[in-house]
């Protein structure tokens, strides 16, 4: 009878710790799937200007409207091939780079890859090349010929980005910042600077939104910065994440659907 009682005991220990470790199971698969579902992707761009509109609530890149279109229908295409669902939202890009090196869930769209940014965020990309000249009224030309004839000027520049920290470092300390390349621009034809600091790519169609005379603006030999363009994502990214959306940009850039879009959302 104390052998049957034994074995009684002894199998009811046993189906007592079955069913706890089934429910540390469970709570294991529940903290994954609240873990999962608090994951959800933010995604923020900058400087859209003119070139894009909201369609439904959502932001849509403007046919032929320029590089910023491109970028934001290149990342719903690549949001597409992830099955990732959140809309981009657009910030001054000061604000949208802030939020990157900060918080967790975040994408950021497009952030040029320095030195100084490494390790505060990961890189998706890259998505453009840039080149970034100093550009002059064409009315007064100053004939500088090197960065350092244009220290003691007015430069514009985007508050925040990469031509504001590189200007920064060297010196600069007449720096006008702006949240919008179009507002430089303007600033630039008033007569109010001397120079913007500016990517060719792209050039026509801010000089476009801002309603200003091609003719009027002029293209110093002084490069400031050279750069590739990328989508930043949130440090704390893991690995597996951060390379799938790499594969997913990849693919998108062999397929020719990289190339499709650049023919359509630029000038």
């Amino acid at each position: 009878m104390t052998k049957g009682r034994n074995s009684l005991g002894a199998q009811g220990v046993a189906l007592r710790a079955g069913r706890a470790w089934r429910a540390a199971l469970t709570c294991v698969l529940l903290a994954a799937c609240g873990m999962a579902g608090a994951a959800e992707w933010q995604v923020y761009t900058h400087s859209l200007g003119t070139e894009a509109n909201e369609v439904d609530g959502v932001l849509r890149g403007r046919a032929h409207a320029g590089k910023r279109a491109f970028y934001l229908e290149l990342y719903r295409a690549l949001a597409q091939a992830l099955g990732i669902h959140a809309e981009v939202r657009e910030v001054p890009f000061a604000r949208g780079l802030f939020i990157v090196q900060h918080e967790e869930g975040i994408a950021f769209f497009n952030v040029s890859r320095t030195e100084e940014r490494e390790g505060t965020m990961r890189w998706v990309g890259p998505i453009s090349d840039e080149t970034d000249y100093l550009y002059e009224n064409a009315r007064h030309p100053s004939g500088i010929k090197v960065l350092a004839d244009a220290q003691d000027k007015t430069v514009c520049v985007l508050n925040g980005n990469v031509n504001d920290k590189a200007l920064s470092r060297q010196g600069f300390a007449r720096l006008v910042r702006n949240i919008s390349y179009e507002s430089c621009l303007r600033m630039l034809a008033a007569g109010r600077v001397d120079f913007v600091a500016t990517a060719e790519f792209g050039l026509p169609q801010r000089l476009h939104n801002a309603r200003i005379d091609p003719a009027m603006v002029a293209r110093t030999p002084v490069v400031v910065n050279r750069a590739s363009g990328y989508i930043a994502l949130s440090s704390s990214v893991p690995d597996a994440e951060h390379q799938r959306w790499q594969q997913a940009f990849d693919k998108l850039r062999h397929s020719g659907r990289y190339q499709k879009l650049l023919e359509q959302y630029l000038d």
